[in-house]
């Protein structure tokens, strides 16, 4: 184990232990650790962003892009393969995570926010609320939720 790796998982206790569970570790999928974190304030792309680099991680884009699949993402965002899946980052998680395509019908998912670049012309994140079976929330209308944020797995933990 090299020494970033050390670090990074230092890190991310800390960060842990700072939150007091506010950060709860998804699944892992193409070398990406995938995490919900407690972010503060409205659920825009701005606040996403800044949520995932303060707790140490980067930040998925609804899009995953791979391939053709960079509709709604940047060159700031992770890259990864969602093999024979859906191109939409939430899709592919629910997907891995319970054999579901739609993320709104899954409760680990509730309250997750996602980084989509230019959705309705501005700033705002795509969310998902399993309460509601909603999905596609704007995120500016919904404040102290959770963003989605990924690490590469070596420095994935997972408990």
């Amino acid at each position: 184990m090299g020494l970033t790796t050390v670090l990074g998982i230092l890190l991310l206790q800390s960060f842990l232990l700072t939150c007091q569970g506010e950060l709860e570790y998804l699944t892992t999928w193409d070398g990406w650790g995938f995490y919900k974190v407690r972010g503060t304030g409205n659920m825009t792309n701005t606040n996403v962003a800044a949520t995932c680099e303060v707790a140490g991680m980067r930040y998925p884009c609804f899009y995953t892009g791979d391939g053709r699949c960079t509709q709604w993402w940047t060159p700031d965002c992770i890259v990864f393969s969602h093999g024979d899946l859906d191109c939409r980052t939430p899709l592919v998680l629910s997907t891995q995570l319970c054999v579901t395509i739609l993320p709104h019908g899954y409760p680990r998912l509730d309250d997750m926010f996602v980084y989509m670049p230019g959705w309705h012309g501005d700033d705002t994140a795509w969310g998902v609320d399993y309460d509601t079976a909603s999905w596609a929330l704007i995120g500016a209308h919904y404040a102290d939720k959770f963003a989605l944020c990924a690490v590469e797995s070596p420095d994935v933990i997972t408990g």
